[in-house]
């Protein structure tokens, strides 16, 4: 650890050389419009590109959010049609889930790098706003560049992509014990040389209270009624470090940029399953390196013809201990137990893990009505334990056999548009991989284990298309058969809580989306935005994550054929840069439509809503700023944010389980910034969850309660190409 903090605090006096007072980025750096001498000069962001692209797809400019103490997964939280599901606070593992997709179903990218294999050390749920300049989601269809066998959609961070030289510094303090600090800075010369850098480190003694039931030693009972409990052993610290150099604007290279990446973690691991399953000792370690090539050459060879090419090579260390012999209960107390392991399994595991990604891309317009492009995106990831497994009482042959999983995408595009109102595009992805990995072969309860291989292929396709009725209106419309290969935790577990399953077949869905949406502006004074989207998905061997009550584990399974229909809508208002509303609703039918099980038996389950999955949920978000406060240029911003999501059932309820529900949920959070200078310096004041209500998430995993945050801010800005 003390590696990562000398690093940060040379890097912080590095960049603080470059620091001059003869410019600052204000929010209003991503107009659209410049006003000169009455002449408006209209330029389209890459924000609005993607917003009216023909895709589902929304994107958000992640600076105006630079200020606030979120991390990533809950910035994408505010987004229509997303969901974020946490099990606890700062640090602990969060599911992305779209249009009722979630988990692995959705493919994640920074700056359109897959960030699969990057390891828990590295993931949104650590990750600060502040690392990105902009956050594209894309919900259902994913374009081809992406290589994405995804099903549910896919979203890409954007990192700082300026030339210009600026520097952001930030740290905030909170409720529990909780420390957040970051460091971005760029810097690009006249010769062409850039150099960019990224840092930042959260801790937390994540000790908020929890209400739960107690367990009695004497009797191996829980208590009928509930209690409030202070968490214990659920500390998080967690540091990264990102740096990127190379070359702008050469003959040779549009974009020519290296990168590593290194991150460490450590984590308590305190509870599971219904908050009635507490440890005390166990914990998990993880350590990444990453390298990174970005490649970009536009006009290659000919007019047009324009390549690209990003790879990476992800390696993590992962630390899985559970040694105690004891039961702990909510009050801290333990009795002993005849065996090692609180979770049932003593494990003192080390695994190492290596996962390679290159994606290549080739597109053409040979004129403006136009567009061809091509992608192929290659895919290894190997998992092995080290010496350090043999220490586990219940290592098997299994153990130490290989984990690995290959795989290639390749996608086709082509894009017609004929005028500025309407386009469409047609793709086609090839899929292929290839799966090695340990399998019981036994047919006795006794496991005895091979390494099994396996290997698949198909072909999935798409239409999209979008039409502007008017200036103001927007239609869009698309339908896709994906796959969605297995992901490496589903078919190889976690080494922590998850068992993996080898035999997992991918998923296949057939994807229908539609969207409605107005955009005006009168008299440059107010503005507003309605969208209004529908989907449907009809979803095969869905792959269904499930608990393992006894110890809090978790297994996947093919479950059969889910069905989902679908809406969900937005609206915004803005007036002037003094006021904005705006806020969003999402519901989704999700069911099960398994007629018979593997056994020809009926599915009592057959169309019941999904378990665990919320239905219905929303936003609303209001913000004001004040003008010139106690200096000109100087701001002070007021604002609110309200979460809301509908009971939701946890088990099937055909079943005839009782207590099925988790209830509704209603959240407040208000902030305030004091802005200086025109952006240079910040200080912002939080409170969230303001009237403390429970919040539950999954498996009614109970997150915080109420909490305060400061958050100090200093933030410079240079424009070097005037």
């Amino acid at each position: 650890m003390k590696f990562y903090y000398c690093l940060l605090f040379i890097s912080m006096l590095a960049v603080s050389g470059f620091a001059q007072t003869n410019g600052i980025l204000s929010e209003s750096d991503t107009v659209k419009g410049v006003e000169l001498n009455e002449v408006i000069v209209v330029g389209k962001s890459r924000v609005r590109e993607i917003n009216e692209s023909a895709y589902n797809a929304v994107s958000i400019d992640a600076r105006l959010l630079h200020n606030t103490t979120l991390n990533l997964t809950q910035t994408l939280d505010r987004i229509s049609g997303v969901k974020i599901r946490e099990t606890g606070g700062v640090g602990s593992d969060s599911q992305i889930s779209i249009n009722g997709f979630s988990g692995r179903h959705i493919k994640v990218f920074m700056d359109g790098i897959p960030m699969e294999g990057f390891g828990s050390s590295f993931q949104l749920n650590n990750m600060p706003v502040n690392l990105a300049a902009r956050i594209d989601v894309y919900k259902g269809v994913v374009p081809i560049e992406f290589g994405a066998d995804a099903l549910g959609g896919a979203i890409n961070i954007v990192t700082g992509q300026t030339r210009n030289t600026y520097l952001d510094l930030s740290y905030s303090y909170g409720s529990f014990n909780t420390h957040k600090s970051n460091i971005s800075f760029g810097h690009t010369t006249n010769s062409g040389f850039v150099f960019r850098l990224n840092a930042y480190q959260n801790y937390s003694d994540n000790n908020y209270k929890v209400k739960t039931k107690l367990l009695d030693f004497s009797s191996s009972h829980f208590s009928t009624e509930e209690y409030w409990f202070k968490r214990f052993h659920d500390n998080y610290h967690n540091e990264a470090i990102t740096a990127k150099a190379g070359i702008v604007n050469k003959i040779w290279a549009d974009h020519l940029l290296v990168g590593i990446t290194l991150s460490q973690e450590k984590a308590d691991i305190q509870n599971a399953y219904l908050m009635q399953i507490v440890y005390g000792g166990r914990e998990r370690k993880a350590k990444s390196i990453i390298p990174t090539l970005n490649y970009e050459k536009k006009n290659l060879f000919v007019q047009n013809l324009n390549f690209a090419l990003t790879a990476n090579y992800n390696k993590v260390r992962s630390n899985n201990l559970d040694t105690l012999a004891r039961r702990y209960n909510w009050k801290g107390e333990y009795e002993p137990k005849g065996t090692k392991g609180e979770s049932g399994r003593y494990s003192m595991s080390e695994f190492d893990s290596q996962n390679a990604y290159i994606t290549a891309n080739l597109n053409y317009r040979p004129n403006n009505k136009h567009y061809f492009a091509v992608n192929n995106l290659y895919g290894n990831y190997t998992r092995k334990a080290t010496d350090a497994a043999a220490n586990s009482e219940n290592s098997t042959a299994a153990t130490f056999m290989k984990r690995i999983n290959s795989k290639n995408v390749l996608g086709l595009s082509y894009k017609f548009e004929p005028n500025k109102r309407w386009n469409v595009s047609a793709f086609y992805k090839y899929y292929k991989v290839n799966v090695r990995g340990p399998v019981d072969i036994s047919t006795t309860t006794v496991a005895e284990y091979a390494e099994k291989e396996k290997s698949f292929s198909t072909a999935g396709y798409g239409i999209v298309m979008t039409y502007f009725l008017t200036d103001a209106f927007q239609v869009k419309t698309s339908f896709e058969k994906a796959y969605r290969l297995p992901s490496e935790r589903e078919l190889f577990g976690d080494e922590v809580l998850e068992t993996g399953d080898v035999s997992l077949k991918p998923e296949n869905s057939r994807n229908l989306n539609f969207n409605i949406s107005y955009s005006n502006v009168w008299n440059n004074t107010h503005s507003a935005y309605i969208d209004i989207g529908m989907i449907y998905r009809d979803t095969r061997d869905y792959i269904r994550r499930q608990i393992e009550q006894r110890y809090g584990g978790a297994f996947y399974t093919n479950h059969g054929k889910v069905r989902n229909i679908g809406v969900d809508c937005e609206a915004r208002y803005f007036y002037r840069n003094i006021f904005s509303a705006g806020g969003n609703i999402t519901y989704q039918n999700i069911r099960s439509m398994t007629r018979y099980t593997v056994n020809e038996t009926y599915d009592i389950n057959y169309r019941g809503r999904m378990p665990n999955v919320p239905y219905m949920f929303g936003n609303l978000d209001v913000s004001y700023n004040i003008n010139n406060v106690l200096g000109k240029e100087n701001v002070l911003s007021l604002g609110y944010n309200m979460r809301y999501v509908h009971a939701f059932l946890r088990d099937w309820i055909n079943e005839g389980a009782t207590d099925v529900t988790i209830p509704m949920q209603l959240s407040h959070d208000m902030n305030v910034t004091y802005t200086l200078q025109n952006g240079r310096y910040n200080i912002s004041f939080e409170v969230k969850n303001i009237a403390d209500e429970m919040l539950y998430d999954n498996y009614s995993l109970q997150k915080p309660g109420r909490s305060f945050t400061i958050k100090l801010r200093y933030f410079f800005f240079n424009n070097n190409f005037k």
